[in-house]
């Protein structure tokens, strides 16, 4: 049996679709009895569309076209980004097709409204390339863990930032030259905004904590925050205590509510999470039955991402051969179920504070005594030597406070007349 695919996107993880399926196709014959035949694939370049019929596959420039052909029983959506693809995948459904993306844009954005169609089409949408490339962590919370309550999840989810922090810590490099070269090595993008202020990282953390909150969460009322105001010198800071920062995607199951932010969060050296370096993701978890788990491996490139697809892929298609149509089903997942999102400010955790102030006598003790009348209790305080004449940096560790008595004392001291830039501060998770 032939199960017809139609692809939308030939770039990097539409190549490693193909790369892999023309690896496998005789094993996946051999083992399941079917076999994907490739019907025809979509790219808007016409020298990304010669190459690949130069390699024997039959393209088009038109999206339509591959969403109407009859052959075509599974569309790939491999190109990314919000209103094109919404408006393909919606088209899909319409025409009975199933879907499979690495699109988590669209899934954060527009699966409140995708997930009720393909249940009402009766059609598969499977999305596990979305979070965290190949890594069988969508799969894990929807079937393996289906009988735990998962408290809580803390996720290293974009690559780049990790790779970023990584170098930053290893090499002591400055954060611009190790964007630079990551823009270079092809893990950041030349405009990084989605990568390096949180919002990638959020899109996924949404669709991660709506399965495992059973909840629909927006990742536009969650804490979004980036890493591009990390300094050396909170590193090296951090590093002299036995932690390290990472770019977490945090999730909590709480009374009521949720807790669901994006931010750099400060870890222990002994963390499962701290030794996660380069480019990796990982995904660690806390749940009643099973304990925690952690979940790690490449969170994109070419292959990663590709085998997340296949795995969907092979999954729709051994449904189809099988006659078994009964795709999981996500009534949760709509607007009309939405999950209720603490406020940061309600937060409590333990904080790293820097400080960049005029090299004065007494301001180190006014700075501690304006903290001391906000009730934040401070565990250690080192002032780091200085390059700057006139200026002096003073790094603060608190005990636990909470966020809102944490925002509102650094207003103050950003008010005062010996602070010379913005006080900046860390949460440890």
């Amino acid at each position: 049996m032939k199960i017809g695919i139609g692809i939308l996107g030939l770039g990097t993880v539409g190549s490693g679709v193909l790369e892999i399926i023309s690896k496998q196709r005789a094993i996946w014959k051999e083992s399941y009895g079917f076999e994907f035949n490739v019907v025809l694939a979509c790219a808007k370049s016409l020298a990304t569309r010669t190459h690949f019929e130069g390699l024997g596959y039959t393209t088009t420039a038109s999206a339509d076209e591959v969403l109407e052909h009859p052959d075509v029983k599974i569309v790939l959506e491999l190109v990314g980004g919000y209103d094109l693809p919404l408006k393909w995948t919606k088209k899909a459904f319409s025409l009975g097709k199933h879907v499979v993306t690495a699109n988590k844009a669209l899934i954060a954005k527009h699966g409140a409204e995708l997930f009720p169609l393909s249940a009402s089409a009766n059609v598969y949408f499977e999305f596990e390339a979305a979070v965290a490339a190949g890594i069988p962590i969508i799969k894990s919370i929807q079937e393996s863990f289906v009988g735990n309550r998962i408290s809580s999840l803390s996720g290293i989810i974009n690559g780049t930032c990790n790779y970023i922090l990584t170098e930053m810590s290893q090499k002591g490099s400055a954060y611009q030259d190790v964007l630079e070269v990551a823009q270079q090595k092809g893990y950041a993008e030349a405009d990084p905004t989605f990568d390096v202020e949180g919002i990638d990282a959020a899109h996924k953390l949404a669709i991660l904590a709506s399965l495992c909150s059973r909840q629909f969460v927006d990742f536009e009322k969650m804490h979004i925050e980036g890493i591009s105001q990390i300094t050396q010198a909170d590193l090296k800071f951090l590093d002299s205590n036995n932690c390290v920062i990472k770019l977490l995607g945090c999730f909590q199951q709480l009374d009521g509510c949720l807790r669901a932010r994006v931010h750099p969060a400060i870890l222990p050296k002994d963390h499962l999470l701290a030794s996660v370096d380069g480019v990796l993701n990982a995904v660690y978890l806390e749940m009643d039955a099973f304990g925690a788990t952690l979940q790690t491996g490449a969170g994109a490139g070419k292959l990663p991402t590709a085998s997340g697809v296949i795995g969907d892929l092979v999954s729709v298609g051994r449904s189809i051969f099988t006659g078994v149509s009964n795709p999981i089903s996500m009534p949760f997942y709509n607007r009309k179920n939405p999950a209720v999102i603490e406020s940061i400010s309600e937060l409590e955790t333990k904080y790293y504070m820097r400080f960049a102030v005029k090299d004065e006598a007494g301001v180190l003790s006014k700075i501690t005594g304006l903290l001391s009348d906000s009730d934040i209790s401070v565990d250690c305080i080192q002032q780091p030597h200085s390059e700057v004449i006139g200026q002096a940096t003073i790094a603060v560790l608190t005990h636990i406070a909470k966020e809102s008595q944490v925002e509102t004392v650094l207003s103050e001291i950003a008010k005062q007349d010996f602070t010379l830039e913005n006080p900046h501060r860390i949460r440890f998770l």
